[in-house]
């Protein structure tokens, strides 16, 4: 192998090595509605353990707000609470908590 291809090898496992490190990266927003981000938009990187998620709040069909994040022991379920759900839902690739 010439130094060139050597220097070029280095470089991908390099880059690929930094990639996988990063990890999981998070839509944040601490209010959304009608499928924008009102405000505390942002990203966050997940760290071990954690996952992205949407905190959706609905009253009866009517969508209230959603609320995305990095989360640890994220677990998909709905709760009820003063006739109004709260439903959380998961994720585990980039971005995937849109709003």
């Amino acid at each position: 192998m010439n130094l060139a291809t050597k220097i070029c090898t280095l470089l991908i496992v390099t880059l690929s090595f930094l990639y996988f490190v990063e990890g999981l990266t998070c839509n944040v927003c601490e209010f959304s509605k009608n499928s924008r981000c009102r405000y505390g938009q942002g990203r966050c990187n997940a760290k071990r353990g954690q996952s992205c998620a949407t905190i959706a709040q609905f009253s009866g069909s009517k969508h209230l707000s959603s609320r995305q994040l990095c989360i640890s022991r994220c677990k998909e379920r709905q709760d009820y609470h003063d006739n109004k759900l709260t439903y959380y839902m998961c994720c585990d690739k980039n971005l995937c908590n849109s709003f």
